[in-house]
């Protein structure tokens, strides 16, 4: 049997040129944003984040609430227990923190990135530091996803996910 290796070069070649030719097309006809964004979602959300950082230093829980909508019931998921109201969450929280005289928190990266003009996704990672009242210091390790929505103009977080590892 002859086989023409020029024959198949070509029939390769022109396979290779429609593959790459549909991908381009594919790419121009994929969904583009409705809106630009240029970052003042970004912006906002991450100075919201950083109010909620001090809030949570200090152990300000109705402040830290202040950015929580529960509206939408999205859940929330915290070190692997689902709380499907915010209100059950925090006070989880609350009573975790007795004995607790402060916290230091140190985000190592964070990333804020907006979905559309409404939505904003941040996650972060880092460290607290959390000092108990006697005095005894202990680190916990933190990872961190949140859903921020614009809601009456005000960005609020809608869903969360943290987990933390000493």
């Amino acid at each position: 049997m002859k086989v023409n290796y020029q024959s198949m070069k070509n029939k390769l070649l022109l396979v290779m040129v429609c593959c790459f030719g549909f991908a381009g097309i594919e790419q121009t006809l994929g969904q583009q944003n409705s809106t630009p964004f240029n970052g003042k979602a970004e912006a906002e959300v991450d100075s919201v984040f950083n109010s909620m950082i001090k809030a949570a230093e200090n152990l300000q829980y109705d402040k830290l609430s202040e950015g929580v909508d529960d509206g939408l019931h999205a859940g929330f998921i915290t070190n692997g227990s689902y709380f499907a109201q915010y209100d059950s969450l925090i006070q989880v929280m609350k009573a975790k923190s007795q004995g607790v005289a402060r916290q230091r928190i140190t985000v190592q990266k964070e990333k804020v990135t907006a979905v559309s003009d409404t939505i904003v996704l941040l996650t972060a990672y880092g460290v607290s530091q959390i000092e108990i009242n006697a005095g005894n210091t202990f680190s916990v390790k933190f990872c961190w996803t949140f859903i921020y929505k614009k809601i009456n103009n005000v960005w609020k977080v809608i869903q969360s996910h943290q987990s933390g590892s000493k």
